[in-house]
């Protein structure tokens, strides 16, 4: 009797060691950028790889549940964690993503997986502070490129958003609400326009406005809000639409607060937001693109062996916008059919680099994210025109199309081709945050899970 007591004291402990490693798993992913569904999927994977398989896993919102039931005993061992902070953190979310597909095809001993995950975690970030910093600089300035900003107005973006960045980020170091992070940050936009208005006064300082707040809408946390819906998240993809717009009325609150006192200080700007590049001026497009995606993959920390591939698809990305716009498909089947196809090449493109898919796409994505659109709907709003309000459905729209473009492509590709079949079934949508590997031998290790 004291045998079996012991058998079964053994299989607890390793199933508390199993369960702690797994929740670590995926709180770090999870809290690196991935989405709910990636996140629940990797604690399945896992679990059942370490021989668990009486598993309840699930994310709402911020919350992380991990349950497991004895067969033996039918005794549960819950686990969970409460992820309050979230940052894009893609080579720690590329790492992590590699030691769970290494975890799910040759489960190693459970300390040594900790202490691999340690030192991921524990790792010195793949840049300093300032490059991060001057990574969301780039995108302010590729985003002066892609709305026709000339040299005055892209130089002055680069400059304004950096210091956004060092702003926002000291105010978040103190806990400040995300709310009056992004109101002090959207107010640096028209001191900045003011300035390069007295200085350059044949520069449109509706584009400085809007090319330094780019960087602080939230158009990926807009894209993976939509992808945990699309997913069947819906409690989590909806807070996380909520914080969207919060973020959003905040840089609204910000500009507009900014603009009334400059103007009783006499200088009056004139927010023009009614901003549409032509085709002919793809060359700078692409150009915009590409600084917009070199800017992001350094600001989120992209692997360097990603960059290249983050680079040609940000190009293609706006490509195909420009010319599905050129065809008279309109914003939203423009987007969607541009996300498709980036979708379908980063299938291809992430395994080479040894990346998800989630990291490739998302970075590509990021010039076609509809800030500017959701801004300037918020803008009209705010000066009561009812039209922004299409403007906001048009914007909610858009961003809907890339998700469910670049999911759809994702889950044509794996369910046709073969990896992660086996965990489809339990989802509504693909897996876009661990690797995939479009092999055979990938094939065989993911039906073993």
């Amino acid at each position: 009797m004291s045998e079996h007591t012991g058998a079964i004291q053994i299989d607890v402990l390793h199933a508390r060691a199993v369960l702690d490693l797994t929740m670590r798993l995926a709180e770090v992913i999870f809290a690196s950028g991935a989405g709910a569904e990636d996140a629940v999927a990797a604690m399945q994977a896992v679990t059942r790889a370490y021989g668990l398989k009486g598993i309840d896993a699930d994310i709402t919102h911020t919350l992380i549940t991990l349950t497991f039931e004895n067969p033996a005993t039918h005794d549960t061992i819950s686990r969970s964690r409460n992820v309050k902070f979230r940052n894009l953190d893609f080579t720690r979310l590329s790492e992590t993503s590699q030691l769970i597909a290494e975890l799910i095809e040759t489960p190693m001993d459970v300390a040594v997986a900790r202490k691999r995950l340690a030192t991921i975690v524990s790792s010195k970030p793949l840049v300093p502070v300032l490059v991060r910093r001057l990574g969301w600089s780039l995108v302010g300035a590729g985003a002066a490129l892609l709305i026709g900003g000339g040299v005055t107005v892209v130089v002055a973006a680069f400059i304004a958003t950096f210091f956004v960045d060092l702003i926002t980020s000291a105010l978040a170091h103190r806990k400040v609400p995300v709310f009056y992070q992004t109101v002090v940050g959207g107010a640096i936009g028209p001191v900045v326009a003011a300035i390069v208005h007295l200085i350059d006064p044949a520069a449109n300082p509706s584009l400085v406005v809007v090319a330094t707040i780019i960087m602080l809408l939230a158009g990926v946390t807009v894209f993976g809000a939509v992808h945990d819906i699309l997913s069947g998240f819906y409690i989590t993809g909806t807070a996380r639409l909520v914080e969207a717009v919060l973020i959003t009325g905040g840089l609204v609150t910000g500009v507009a607060g900014a603009s009334a006192m400059l103007a009783r200080l006499g200088l009056h700007l004139r927010i023009d937001l009614d901003l549409a590049p032509s085709l002919s001026d793809l060359p700078i497009l692409l150009l915009g693109a590409i600084v917009i995606a070199v800017g992001f993959s350094l600001a989120v920390q992209m692997p360097w062996r990603a960059l290249w591939v983050v680079c040609v698809l940000g190009a293609l990305a706006e490509f195909f916008y420009q010319a599905g716009i050129t065809a008279t498909l309109g914003q939203v089947w423009a987007s969607a059919g541009s996300a498709f196809l980036i979708g379908l090449i980063a299938t291809v493109a992430a395994p080479l680099v040894r990346t998800p898919p989630f990291v490739v796409v998302v970075s590509a994505l990021v010039p076609l994210v509809p800030g500017l659109l959701l801004f300037s709907s918020l803008m009209q709003v705010a000066d009561g025109n009812v039209d922004g309000l299409m403007g906001m459905l048009a914007a909610a729209a858009v961003a809907a199309a890339l998700a469910a473009g670049a999911i759809l492509a994702q889950y044509l590709v794996q369910y046709v081709w073969g990896p992660a079949r086996n965990l489809q079934r339990r989802f509504v949508g693909p897996i876009m945050a661990l690797p995939l590997r479009l092999t055979r031998a990938a094939r065989t290790t993911v039906k073993r899970t």
